[in-house]
């Protein structure tokens, strides 16, 4: 991929529900809880403070009073030099800077005496009853004047001069003394210093639920950063997941490589391609692998083009591979290595020459039934003369002549009809038949020639696999195979004859420890004619080819020079299936 592609990829993201941790909803259950102390704790301070008002206020208010009665009896004795003793002492005691006023009224709520800025607040005559007659203290606050009102009974040592009657009211008991007269006096108080706590209470409160705010919102913040947070750790995760389950899907082997050429990553069907596990392949430089292709990576790569060249296995096997090569780019743009797709041309190759063999098979199969045609008459003519010549033969030397003409027109006719059965071969009968019962035929036909090879034989049993194909066929099949082993395999060696069921095909295995064929051996085996030994004619494996291509099979083979030979057919269940 050049640096000016951009690939276009959707990925599948599935939608996640929200779920919090623990410590989130901790968090937030935290918020909620110190919100819900803050709120009680603040209105429990504003409460204590203003008890703490009220009660210092009404100690201060009943102070005064006291001082206001002691000074009563002490300005008693002056009561007929001075015109108002009572005001003299009211007006003196209201000037205290927290002091707003002092009066003083009977118990008709009429106004005697005042001093100071009184408020306008009135006392009801249950209020006055209630203050004379029950001696309770009657608390009243102001707030537009931010007063505080304490209302008393008031004893006095003397007369009372009420400032609104204009002559002198003067009573006095049997001995001559002034009567005691009880009046409601009420004190105003300023309550500045106690608002402007509340206050400083109220701002501390409201500072502290902004700063609850702010955690509870920081709070929220971080829930919504979690959740996102998760979201991607999810998408990450499911398109690592993605991407690895497309490379390891993928038919080929895919290798990824840094700046140095050394591997950084390796697909399954890479691993499976070299032979080797991903540990063994990490960090080794990719020359070490495939030398061939240093000029490839270094000036082709990112080009449409693909390099062909072989890789050898551990047991020395070349095999084909094509390469391609694209640089591998950061989110930056910059190279930062390389991506090799690797494809195994194994079975293309087997492909293209199983298709040559082919065609060459049917060219040769045209010829051979005109050639068959021409020979076939003349050896009959040849072997009439044979015996009738050793008929008349008058010596044992002409006899044995005669006869040697007969075998080896016998030995040519056979040529000619494996010749005939290769190019004209036979329609195929199918039937079910059972593995176990082709294998049981098998070896009560071959089990002579492994005694004489001195061979030991094995085969699967009781594999209870059912197989539709032409039993005839399949059984010149197996023994040609077998045959072609015993030649290939020394006295003391064995031969393995199994069966395998797949899903939807069969797998019929020869195996063999004999010596094996080299890769020229083996590209040609099926040719006709072909031959390592020095009998036969060559057409044993070429028949089993078409035969098992008559039943659209194939055959796959293993083998290396000393090492033996596994020839397996691979065949469908039913032959009208690929």
């Amino acid at each position: 991929m050049t640096a000016h592609q951009n690939p276009k990829t959707v990925f599948p993201t599935p939608r996640l529900s929200f779920r919090t941790s623990r410590t989130v909803i901790g968090l937030l259950l935290a918020t909620v809880i110190l919100a819900i102390l803050l709120t009680f704790s603040t209105i429990e301070n504003i409460d204590r403070a203003e008890n703490h008002m009220r009660n210092f206020l009404i100690e201060k208010a009943e102070a005064i009073v006291h001082v206001l009665e002691a000074g009563s009896k002490t300005s008693a004795i002056h009561m007929m030099r001075s015109g108002n003793p009572l005001h003299t002492l009211l007006a003196e005691s209201s000037k205290e800077d927290d002091l707003v006023f002092i009066r003083v009224v009977d118990k008709s709520g009429n106004v005697i005496d005042e001093a100071g800025s009184p408020s306008q607040i009135v006392l009801s005559t249950s209020n006055l009853t209630s203050i004379l007659n029950e001696g309770s203290i009657l608390t009243q606050l102001d707030r537009d004047n931010a007063t505080f009102i304490v209302s008393k009974a008031f004893d006095s040592q003397f007369h009372i001069m009420n400032m609104h009657m204009m002559h002198d009211v003067n009573t006095t008991t049997a001995g001559g003394r002034p009567a005691e007269n009880t009046y409601v006096i009420s004190i105003g108080l300023l309550t500045r210093n106690f608002d402007a706590a509340r206050k400083q209470d109220v701002h501390h409160a409201m500072f502290m639920g902004a700063l609850l705010f702010l955690v509870g919102s920081a709070g929220l913040y971080f829930v919504f950063l979690y959740q996102d947070a998760r979201v991607a750790k999810s998408s990450l995760a499911n398109m690592r997941l993605y991407t690895e389950s497309i490379i390891e899907s993928i038919p080929v082997g895919l290798i990824t490589l840094d700046s140095d050429g050394r591997i950084v990553s390796c697909n399954h069907n890479g691993e499976e391609l070299f032979g080797r596990s991903f540990e063994t392949l990490r960090e080794k430089n990719i020359l070490e692998l495939l030398p061939s292709t240093s000029h490839y990576l270094t000036s082709n790569c990112d080009t449409a083009s693909e390099h062909a060249t072989e890789y050898t296995t551990a047991e020395g096997q070349a095999l084909p591979i094509r390469l391609s090569c694209s640089s591998l780019l950061n989110h930056e743009g910059s190279v930062i290595g390389k991506v090799l797709i690797i494809k195994d041309m194994s079975s293309i190759r087997d492909m293209e020459m199983q298709l040559e063999r082919s065609r060459k098979l049917a060219a040769l199969g045209k010829m051979a039934t005109g050639i068959a045609h021409e020979i076939r008459n003349p050896l009959g003519t040849l072997r009439g003369f044979a015996q009738f010549f050793g008929n008349q033969a008058t010596t044992i030397m002409e006899k044995q002549y005669a006869d040697l003409m007969v075998s080896e027109v016998d030995r040519l006719n056979q040529t000619v009809s494996g010749l005939l059965q290769f190019a004209r071969p036979r329609e195929l009968h199918l039937q079910d038949i059972s593995i176990d019962d082709l294998f049981a035929k098998t070896i009560v036909l071959m089990n002579p020639d492994f005694i004489d090879s001195r061979l030991h034989f094995t085969c699967s049993r009781d594999t209870g696999i059912i197989l539709n194909a032409d039993p005839d066929l399949l059984l010149q099949v197996l023994l040609n195979l077998l045959k072609n082993s015993i030649h290939a395999t020394p006295s003391g060696g064995e031969i393995t004859l199994l069966a395998e069921e797949e899903k939807s095909h069969i797998r019929i295995s020869v195996t063999d420890t004999g010596r094996g064929m080299t890769e020229k051996e083996r590209d040609q085996m099926f040719d006709p004619f072909f031959s390592t030994g020095k009998t036969g004619t060559g057409l044993g494996l070429a028949v089993s080819h078409q035969i098992i291509e008559q039943h659209n099979g194939f055959f796959e083979v293993r083998t290396a020079p000393d090492n033996g030979s596994t020839i397996t057919i691979i065949l469908p269940k039913k032959s009208g299936e690929k």
